[in-house]
């Protein structure tokens, strides 16, 4: 990496002929500017421009981020969540983090009620399939899911014990659609 100078949101930094628009730099008219106050850095290498915040930015969810969200309440045919992370990313998170799974992004087969697989204070892995007008995710797939839950009845980690979910304070036991990564941390990325 070389070329390094601080740039303004709109400055120009390179033509599309030179270089390829990179995080924080956009393309428009066969020019690339740079999208937010930063340093400006040109990795030699793969030939893009890009530009780094000086500051801690938030992170601004976009389709297709991986994020942890928890539970905060359970419809027919919905669950409402507050994301609070987007794995692989160090920064708090910016704008609305209130979303929505629908129970037909639930799981890949039919899903009834939504309470059948989810309940209040679940920790679940989900995926971003819309941001705006209102925050829409989805857990279909074996690598999203609950990835921590606590009984219901006694309110103890639950572990995964074959294709349930056990308490071994209570020995309730109890059906979610869990991760394939289920109790195997993802709280601290």
């Amino acid at each position: 990496m070389s070329k390094k100078k601080i740039v303004m949101p709109g400055d120009v930094l390179a033509t599309a002929e030179e270089l390829t628009a990179g995080d924080g730099t956009f393309e428009e008219d066969g020019l690339i500017k740079a999208s937010r106050l930063g340093e400006y850095v040109v990795d030699e290498k793969s030939r893009v421009a890009l530009v780094t915040p000086l500051t801690d930015v938030p992170t601004v969810l976009k389709n297709g981020d991986v994020v942890l969200a928890e539970v905060k309440n359970v419809k027919n045919q919905m669950v409402i969540v507050d994301v609070v992370h987007v794995i692989n990313r160090k920064r708090g998170i910016a704008g609305n983090v209130n979303g929505t799974i629908r129970v037909s992004e639930i799981a890949k087969g039919y899903v009834k009620e939504a309470g059948t697989e989810y309940r209040t204070g679940d920790i679940i892995k989900a995926k971003v399939i819309q941001v705006a007008p209102s925050l829409q995710l989805s857990t279909k797939g074996k690598e999203y899911g609950v990835i921590r839950a606590l009984c219901s009845v006694c309110r103890s980690p639950l572990e995964k014990v074959n294709d349930y979910l056990e308490c071994k304070q209570c020995g309730n036991r109890e059906r979610r659609k869990v991760a394939i990564d289920y109790g195997k941390g993802h709280l601290n990325l």
